[in-house]
């Protein structure tokens, strides 16, 4: 039994033959990009807390600006989760050819959740100032906006946001909301409680510009800005097959960038802006693996008599690893199945990156299109890795031709990601893969 290959101009010889199991002896992975990011990041999260502390101690006591502190740490939080300062990150990155910068950039969740856990602490002193000072109604109204900020934390965990993901989005989102509604009429209050009796339009003016109005502020507008112009796109249907449907929007092409995109405008899913050839000028299409209710039911709507006409799409892109591949000269890139779609921009459309790619799956043509995998292999950097008669071992495959390349990109699961990580650090080359934090 062995796995078939359709060659272009490369193709360990060695990859025809099924993945054997393997037992003990494998080399410890201990060079984790994601973790050394997070201790960088909780790190720099502590040390603006530090100055925040040491700022409030020099105006008097520390506690008695909690309710400030708490304000501009999760204006951090948020920022760092913000399309807008994302990109903006990435577009640094690209100008700096640095492997560890490139990871932080990427991982800027982790300073969300660092801030986001030191926001909600600083919080908590702010609702002890208020039951000292006897203030009982602003005392429960904190102990609500913290319940739902503990819950919204303990679903962002990684063991419960990946097995229940849709849970774990309407909370966050929602329970975001309702806290954020909540926490505005709490400082409007304190404005109020501070101004004496018979104030008038000017003494209100004055105090609406105390800082914790003015971060309130910023607060929501970095919530609100995203959700800001969003459009209803059409949308045309491509191609469907058993594992992927492919749709056609109008808009811009681009290299590792991602659309956030809904049909009802309740449940927003993100996929990689791909290019399949076929849409057509002026337009970008996305490839979307059949791998979940609402995936699944997509695809079944697609090939029925009401094919999806129109999408409700996120005006801002985010930026994914792949953005991070026009850094680099010489390229390979290791996608299976459907993860071919963020790779194909980089095979379909012309750019500065020499790559050479392995697409390993099941019967690609059936599976993704004959017409677009013949359009892929002309190119004649494209090696297809049929997996139908067993799996390959992918570890070996890389590990054969890695050094020829300034950078290894992998597109998959996290049992293949981690595969090519091991052998590209027993290598000493960089590389990239999804963390499964959306």
């Amino acid at each position: 039994m062995s796995v078939m290959l359709e060659r272009s101009s490369i193709g360990p010889a060695h990859c025809s033959n099924p993945r054997a199991p393997t037992r003990g002896g494998q080399r410890r992975w201990t060079k984790d990009p994601g973790s050394q990011a997070r201790l960088v990041w909780f790190g720099v999260a502590a040390v603006i807390n530090a100055v925040i502390a040491g700022l409030a101690a020099a105006q008097g006591r520390v506690v008695d600006h909690a309710v400030g502190a708490s304000l501009l740490v999760f204006c951090i939080s948020i920022a760092a989760r913000h399309d807008g300062f994302v990109r903006g990150a990435f577009a640094v990155g690209r100008r700096i050819k640095s492997y560890r910068l490139h990871q932080l950039t990427y991982h800027l969740g982790q300073l969300h959740r660092a801030t986001a856990i030191a926001g909600t602490a600083w919080f908590i002193v702010a609702i002890g100032v208020a039951a000292a000072s006897g203030d009982d109604l602003g005392r429960s109204i904190g102990l609500v906006v913290l319940a739902i900020l503990v819950t919204m934390m303990l679903t962002a965990r990684n063991s419960v946001r990946h097995s229940r993901h849709n849970r774990f989005e309407y909370i966050h989102r929602y329970g975001g909301w309702a806290a954020l509604a909540i926490l505005v009429a709490l400082v409007l209050r304190q404005v109020g409680r501070s101004m004496a009796p018979g104030a008038d339009l000017a003494d209100f003016a004055d105090a609406a510009r105390a800082p914790s109005v003015l971060l309130l502020v910023v607060l929501v507008g970095l919530v609100v800005h995203p959700w800001l112009g969003v459009k209803h796109l059409s949308c045309e249907v491509l191609g469907v097959t058993d594992e992927v449907v492919v749709l056609a929007l109008p808009g811009k092409r681009s290299f590792g960038e991602y659309v956030r995109v809904s049909r009802e405008g309740r449940e927003w899913h993100a996929f990689a802006v791909a290019a399949t050839g076929s849409e057509g000028p002026g337009r970008f299409s996305l490839v979307i693996r059949r791998a979940g209710d609402w995936t699944d039911k997509l695809g079944r709507d697609s090939v029925s008599e009401a094919p999806p006409t129109h999408l409700h799409v996120r005006r801002m892109r985010g930026c994914g690893f792949m953005y991070h591949a026009q850094t680099y000269e010489h390229v390979l890139f290791v996608a299976t199945g459907a993860g071919i779609g963020p790779v194909l921009p980089y095979l379909v459309d012309e750019s500065s990156v020499d790559y050479e790619c392995l697409w390993i799956g099941r019967n690609h043509r059936e599976t993704i299109g004959d017409e677009l995998v013949s359009r892929i292999m002309a190119s004649g950097r494209v090696t297809l890795i049929d997996s139908a008669s067993g799996r390959p071992d992918i570890g070996g495959c890389v590990a054969e031709i890695a050094e020829r390349f300034d950078a290894v990109f992998v597109v998959s699961n996290a049992h293949v990601r981690d595969e090519v990580a091991r052998v590209c650090e027993r290598l000493d080359v960089p590389w990239y893969g999804p963390t499964f934090d959306s």
